[in-house]
């Protein structure tokens, strides 16, 4: 018995407090190593154009009845939650974070071409990365069709 005792009080005093003042190594601490020069990946995201790219871009999409009622789909698949139904940014998610979701409607967004839009969709403050990586490419432009008609004003003509 009186062993049991010692060994059981040699066990806990040798894991007591230097467990919890130990050097510990947590993930992410470290680095990643850099790539070798020349080297392109050839898996991984999905191909999205860059922001230079998407905001001089044109909308390769036709705008008709079909193609704006398919973005309403979408922007309730993908937008809805935190943008609210109006797009005013009073979605039920959205309410929860800080700073509020941009007002969809507002002139800062209806004045963005539709390449910005476009970009701004994907890489914008709050979606990176996630809505580059879930809305399907051949969702986002009839998106930027649905979000023209969220607010009465015309789209700007992008640069070509």
């Amino acid at each position: 018995m009186l062993l049991a005792l010692c060994l059981v009080a040699c066990l806990c005093c040798s894991c007591g407090p230097r467990m919890m003042n130990q050097v510990s190594v947590k993930p992410y601490d470290r680095p990643m190593p850099d790539m070798p020069a020349g080297v392109v990946p050839t898996t991984g995201r999905l191909a999205t154009l860059t922001q230079r790219e998407s905001q001089a871009k044109v909308n390769p999409v036709q705008r008709t009845p079909a193609v704006v009622s398919n973005g309403k789909i979408f922007y309730g698949y993908y937008c809805l939650m935190c943008h609210g139904e109006n797009g005013d940014g009073n979605g039920p998610v959205g309410e929860a974070y800080v700073p509020k979701p941009t007002d969809l409607t507002s002139p800062a967004v209806t004045r963005l071409t539709d390449g910005q839009l476009y970009s701004r969709m994907l890489h914008g403050t709050g979606h990176d990365p996630v809505m580059s990586q879930t809305v399907l490419p051949e969702h986002r432009w009839p998106l930027v069709h649905y979000l023209r008609t969220m607010s009465l004003l015309p789209a700007p003509v992008a640069e070509k």
